[in-house]
């Protein structure tokens, strides 16, 4: 096809003639891989060589891998290419290198810091000249905001300590190479320029409600996709379900195809299917360019005609009829021949050139164009850039559809790579105001958990701020806690990053913002607070002045940037001012009384009287104009303790010091309830005991088989994971620990003790090794049951009230209010106790924080005068601190039942009556893609054994998609395996409450068992006794695994017969249909008891 050379072509071409470093890069769909296309074939006196990143890339651009070019091999670093180091160039390798003139690499965004670098080295040693690359003209292609590259967890804290990002920009080789951006505007593939605009905001990550609406009218959860349209969804197991699908129901003969290799060659050297199913009427997709243009690589057609030796295909852009034989892809390798640069063949596959494409994988589709796009929405999108590109792929919005809403969380675009791609873009900036930022926290591979920020602002090249806070990092501290000498409960009563955010943002108001580990640290803030606006402009990283923050602390760190921009180092022209702060979003700052000293000065002028009074609590300078501005702060800080477990006779009196420092007025606290246990009575021969931050324990370590060990002198049973049934206590680092463990613990009602008690009662108690039932009392933890009598009264009879109406009570402390009047979008809400939606538990923390951004709720950890309007209860009787508070500051109570109802209805999520099966848990090729060290998922769960260290993610909510592909909701049950989660609490919670979930949402329902259960209206439960539920059924549903299991031992065993297979392969499949059948008929017979 011919190349149309625009102006903005011309350009980029003058400009890479010319012998620039150049990076051509664009938006998808302005035309990069066809610049780089006319710019190869131009350039015959040349020698150059095309590489990419990964297997598929290099055969897009029929180039090579970087690794099979210069000779890397997986799990070599830049240290592999110091003199004795492992790696060793080939004849062939450095024979490649000497000879290249121009290098071009493309899918740029996808090669990593530290291949980037090994590639400099790499030049230098081999053409033995010290300058950047060795003198080889680089010409990079690729957009910077679609795919990242590949980290995985094991090597995150490598990039953290060498790195500032995975990206080849933070290459320590970047700076010398002085590149030529070359940014392509004209988009050739959407004519349409509302979808333009919309694909722009996707790509940047920042999309606006009128965007979002636009796009959700393109919602369909029943959509079946049509012949002529394709599916695109991030998980291959999805993919190859939809393909076979669809095959499946074609008329006709089917065939198959097997690729054929030898020489080098594996499955990924070619991109084809290894084996392929066709048949009339299949939909399929090119994978090579045709010789006589007739079609391309990308292009979409239907099966006309088949035979095992030709397929026919109507292509679909052109209607053309074109008879496709087996291809075959040479495996090759650069070397040099003559003097000059070839190609030399070391092996070949031999394929069909198609792939079935009902469905393709959004790593598939890169660079692709498909004008009639079904995006299958279920699992979410895994890696930065993944929805635009998906998304990109589309011509227009008429032909787009969507499995399910479009959310923030499927649109994920990397901080630094859109504050380097804008601030490019930006005009010039007055920088009257510069903000300095350094944050640490605790360290998780891919993510920071916040604990420490310091910032230092500058006006008019006067400082007129100073501050910083201590934050609650919602995680046990491990080593940073012992790095730091926080004790214990040292972070009971400082804010969350939410909770300090709003200050920060009204202070930086107006500046443009420069950030050690700024990348990182929007990241840090994006995990931490779900759905919270960042809002922090578009700024610098101190990397991007070629300049390294210096210090132990943030405060050195801080102080060392100050300084550099007093001596004109750090001087930002470009980029985007932090917009105007909300003035009425309550704000914090905090500095414990055991943490070293820091400044606390704040500008005034950019300062509410809250904000004061908080930097005053914190030994700030000026004085609050309103006491009950401070009030509201010692008010808070109580609350904060009590919400965690550790409000204290210590905590109170700090408090009203605090204050006493700033007026002699009294404040009015909660009442402290300091417990006094017998952990005598507590620790009895049989308790199960998890840990939690525990790293050292009797002066040793604190690993599994010890800890194991330690309880078992004791009589005790140690556990790893923190269960509603089969753990009783939570020995704890620190008692004010918000890890997984500990919320969890206090979500059902499970004592938390200190591990210093916990030692103590081990030196000093001998116990008889006698098993029997723990008794325990609750420790610093509400129990699931008041430990005095109730005062609130409730009718004490087991009926449902009708909807909304509040019990009667003997004092009408409590306002128990509907759920549908009490919420509404941005209403902040308080948990208590266990909350289930759609039959998932959400813990504290991180899931019940992304279930209220998908709900538009404001999660609170606390319930508050100020800054909590619900709290959302399992429990209305207890008379545990949140509860106490709801009462203390006349806050409305909705019950959890009611609440899963009203977010159910809310969410809209389709439940299927029998069967549920686990969700496919293999993904796309870029499964393994890392998110940057800044970001992580923003759809994953954390499970309840988390110690602070992801052990695995799941998504959120599984919504409907076409109905071929219909998604089931699971209880946590069928997913325990896959999580680690306790399956006693999968039961109990996944099977037992979805089953009441589907009974208010639905109404009358045959349980199997002869009686339809009662009607029930759209109603809320307020009985004060606890509802006995009957156990799961278990036995039907292992019977229909037992039968299926059966049936497809039959079927293989009747194949083996007729294929004449060996006496002893028909003999073991004999025994396995025996034992099968053994089963069918056991879990048959207790099916019908369990029934009876």
């Amino acid at each position: 096809m011919p190349i149309t050379i625009t102006a903005e072509f011309k350009d980029a071409l003058d400009i890479i003639e010319q012998g620039r470093n150049v990076l051509i890069t664009g938006k998808a769909g302005t035309g990069k891989s066809t610049l780089l296309r006319h710019f190869l074939d131009s350039h015959s006196d040349k020698e150059i060589l095309v590489t990419a990143p990964t297997g598929v890339a290099a055969l897009n651009i029929d180039g090579f891998t970087i690794h099979k070019s210069f000779g890397f091999r997986p799990g070599m670093y830049p240290d592999a290419l110091a003199p004795g180091g492992e790696w060793s160039a080939s004849s062939r390798v450095s024979k490649v290198l000497k000879a290249i003139d121009v290098l071009v690499v493309d899918e740029i965004s996808m090669v990593r810091a530290d291949i980037f670098d090994m590639m400099d080295i790499a030049l230098r040693k081999i053409r033995g000249r010290d300058v950047s690359f060795g003198g080889v003209q680089l010409v990079l292609v690729g957009d910077l905001l679609q795919l990242p590259p590949v980290v995985t967890s094991k090597e995150a804290d490598l990039f953290n300590s060498v790195w500032d990002t995975p990206y080849f920009f933070s290459a320590k080789s970047y700076a010398e190479l002085q590149l030529k951006e070359i940014n392509l505007t004209t988009i050739w593939r959407q004519a349409d320029s509302t979808f333009v605009d919309i694909l722009n905001e996707v790509r940047e990550g920042v999309v606006g409600s009128e965007a979002l609406e636009i796009l959700n009218q393109r919602v369909d959860p029943d959509f079946v996709a049509p012949d002529g349209w394709v599916t695109l969804t991030s998980r291959k197991a999805t993919v190859a379900a939809i393909n076979q699908t669809r095959l499946s129901q074609l008329p006709g003969r089917r065939y198959v195809s097997y690729a054929e290799k030898n020489g080098y060659a594996d499955v990924h050297s070619f991109s084809g299917s290894e084996e392929l199913h066709y048949a009339v009427g299949a939909r399929v997709m090119t994978v090579v360019n045709d010789a006589h243009g007739r079609y391309v690589n990308g292009s979409f057609g239907e099966i006309v005609g088949a035979t095992d030796k030709e397929i026919m295909v109507r292509i679909d852009d052109t209607g053309q009829l074109v008879k496709i034989v087996r291809y075959t892809w040479e495996i090759k390798q650069p070397a040099v021949e003559g003097g000059r640069l070839v190609s030399v063949r070391v092996g070949a596959v031999t394929q069909f050139p198609i792939i079935l494409a009902w469905a393709i994988t959004i790593h598939k589709s890169q660079g692709k164009t498909i004008p009639r796009l079904f995006i299958n929405l279920k699992g979410g999108t895994a890696t930065d850039g993944q929805f635009y590109v998906a998304l990109s792929r589309a011509v227009d919005l008429e032909n787009l559809r969507f499995s399910a809403p479009v959310e923030p969380r499927h649109i994920r675009a990397n901080n630094a790579l859109v504050r380097k791609v804008r601030r490019e873009v930006s005009a010039g900036i007055n920088a009257s105001r510069v903000v300095f930022l350094s944050f640490n926290g605790v360290n998780f591979g891919l993510s920071q958990h916040v604990a420490r920020i310091h910032a230092i602002i500058y006006q008019d090249g006067r400082r007129v701020a100073d501050f910083g806070s201590w934050i609650n990092p919602m995680a046990d501290l491990g080593d940073f806690g012992r790095q730091h000498n926080i004790p214990a409960r040292g972070l009971a009563m400082v804010p969350t990053l939410g909770d300090f955010w709003p200050l920060l943002l009204r202070q930086a108001q107006g500046g443009i913002v420069i950030g050690d580990r700024l990348a990182m640290l929007e990241g840090a803030v994006r995990h931490q607070e779900p759905g919270m606006d960042v809002a922090l402009g578009i700024g610098y990283e101190t990397g991007d002045f070629q300049f390294e923050a210096q210090g132990e602390t943030v405060v050195e760190r801080c102080e060392s940037m100050a300084r550099a921009y007093e001596q004109g180092k750090l001087v930002p022209e470009r980029g985007q001012l932090v917009p105007n702060a909300n003035k009425d979003a309550e704000g914090a700052v905090y500095r414990p009384q055991w943490a070293p000293n820091f400044p606390m000065i704040l500008d005034n002028s950019q300062a509410t009287d809250s904000d004061i009074a908080w930097a005053a609590m914190s030994g700030g300078g000026a004085q609050p104009q309103d006491f009950a501005e401070v009030a509201e702060c010692a008010e808070l800080l109580s609350a904060w303790a009590l919400s965690r477990g550790a409000w204290t006779t210590t905590l109170e009196h700090e408090i009203k010091q605090r204050v006493a420092r700033i007026d002699s007025r009294p404040v009015s606290l909660p009442p402290v309830e300091d417990e006094v246990v017998d952990l005598s009575q507590l620790l009895r021969p049989g308790t199960r005991v998890a840990f939690t931050g525990v790293t050292s324990l009797l002066g040793g370590s604190a690993n599994d088989e010890r800890s194991a060990e330690i309880c078992a002198e004791k009589g005790l049973e140690y556990k790893k994971n923190m269960s509603k049934t089969r753990c009783d206590v939570v020995v704890a680092a620190d008692i004010a620990s918000m890890s997984r463990k500990a919320q969890a613990a206090r979500e059902f009602g499970k004592p938390i003790i200190a591990q210093e008690d916990f030692e103590d009662w081990y030196y000093n108690n001998d116990h008889a090794q006698e098993t029997q039932t723990p008794n325990y009392v609750a420790v610093s933890a509400p129990a699931p049951e008041p430990k005095a009598p109730v005062v609130e009264k409730f009718v004490a009879d087991s009926q449902h009230y009708p909807y909304g109406q509040q019990p009667e009570t003997e004092k009408s402390a409590l306002q128990v209010v509907r759920a549908d009047e009490a919420l509404v979008e941005g209403t902040r809400v308080a948990f208590r106790g266990s909350t289930v939606v759609n039959g998932e538990l959400y813990p504290h923390g991180d899931s019940l924080q992304r279930l209220c951004a998908m709900l538009g709720l404001d999660y609170k950890q606390a319930v508050t005068k100020t800054r909590c309007d619900v709290l959302v209860s399992d429990d209305i009787t207890a008379e545990d601190g949140k509860t106490g508070l709801a009462r203390r500051y006349g806050k409305p109570v909705v019950t959890a039942a009611d609440f899963a109802q009203w977010a159910e209805l809310q969410l809209d999520v389709s439940f299927a009556d029998e069967a549920f099966a686990t969700e496919e848990a293999e993904v796309d090729e870029l499964a393994e893609l890392a998110q940057p060290l800044e970001q992580q998922a923003s759809d994953e769960r954390r499970v309840l054994n988390d110690e602070g260290q992801r052990i695995c993610s799941a998504d959120r909510i599984t919504r409907a998609t076409h109905r071929n592909e219909e998604a089931t909701p699971q209880p946590r049950s069928m997913q325990a395996a896959r999580e680690n989660l306790d399956p006693e609490i999968d039961d109990e919670i996944g099977e037992q409450l979805l089953a009441q979930a589907r009974a208010l949402r639905y109404g009358p329902i045959n349980d199997g068992r002869g009686t339809d259960a009662a009607p029930v209206q759209y109603q809320a439960s307020y009985s004060a006794e606890p509802v006995k539920q009957a156990q799961p059924r278990k036995a039907p549903r292992r019977l229909k695994q037992s039968a299926l299991t059966l049936g497809g031992i039959t079927a293989v065993t009747i194949v083996a017969a007729i294929a004449e297979a060996p006496a002893a392969v028909g003999g073991v499949l004999m025994l396995g249909w025996m034992a099968a059948l053994v089963c069918v008929v056991v879990f048959g017979i207790l099916a019908l008891v369990t029934k009876k």
